[in-house]
């Protein structure tokens, strides 16, 4: 048996084992009768079996039964692939909001795989508080959230503790840099539990731009207290254990269907797993 079959007939096919009639089936598809029943003919010669039989009206045969399913998920998949087709020329710009605090080897990665994977242009922007309004306005949101953000985050692609960098050598520590997801109070006592104590002449930046951390985790007398996805790799760090972060993926429904076709989600997953 031939198994490739002109789709139009089976939408011939299915309309008229729906409507239960071969004159409201071509009133329906703006064909002629003859034209109608000729199609549902070259369905039945297809498969070799009756699918349609006269009893009281029109009736399914068991073959039919199987066939008109099917039909309807075909003709299903086809309608959806147009018009997800057509969204292609409709959405020009995938939109990413990309917290600050991601590395910027990571970013490029992640909208290289995006550019090329999903055929899609994109349209970039940063940010440093994730609020719902980012990702509202967003096709795509990624960054990082603390455990009691889940719910805003919605897919955690995966945890990782945050990361210590200690200062180089022995030098005492006269810089701290550290996260904008913590208050400079939590950062201290986080140098206080892991040894590193800072005195009243210690200077405290807080930053959430990886871009500009850059050299910040190898500068002499300097600690750094920050999401391991912020730090360059290869970075010498301790993670720190009680203080679990989520690094997560939050997709439009509108752009979620290419996210699961190209198996982007797993992609970007592999992506922003630490190395090591």
């Amino acid at each position: 048996m031939n198994r490739s079959i002109d789709i139009k007939y089976l939408k011939t096919f299915a309309c008229v084992a729906d409507k239960r009639s071969y004159s409201d089936a071509a009133t329906t598809l703006f064909l002629t009768q003859p034209a109608v029943s000729q199609h549902v003919r070259k369905v039945e010669d297809h498969f070799g079996k009756r699918l349609l039989e006269k009893s009281s009206g029109l009736k399914l045969t068991r073959e039919g039964q199987l066939v008109f399913h099917y039909s309807q998920r075909a003709i299903r998949l086809q309608d959806e692939m147009m018009s997800e087709f057509a969204k292609l020329d409709e959405q020009q710009f995938l939109k990413i909001a990309i917290s600050d605090g991601i590395r910027p080897d990571l970013v490029t990665a992640i909208t290289r795989l995006l550019s090329q994977s999903a055929s899609l242009n994109l349209s970039i922007s940063r940010f440093s508080t994730m609020t719902p309004a980012i990702i509202d306005d967003s096709d795509l949101t990624l960054g990082f959230v603390r455990p009691e953000e889940k719910s805003m985050a919605r897919d955690i692609l995966l945890e990782q503790p945050m990361s210590l960098v200690p200062p180089a050598g022995e030098a005492a520590i006269s810089r701290v840099v550290f996260s904008t997801m913590l208050e400079q109070s939590l950062a201290k006592r986080i140098l206080d539990e892991s040894g590193l104590a800072s005195d009243d002449e210690c200077q405290w930046f807080q930053s959430e731009s990886a871009s500009l951390l850059g050299e910040a985790p190898y500068a002499p007398g300097q600690a750094a207290v920050l999401p391991v996805w912020s730090l360059p790799q290869g970075t010498e760090q301790r993670p720190l254990v009680a203080y679990p972060l989520g690094f997560f993926l939050r997709a439009s429904n509108q752009f979620r269907k290419h996210f699961d076709m190209y198996a982007l989600t797993d992609r970007i997953r592999e992506l922003a797993t630490p190395q090591g």
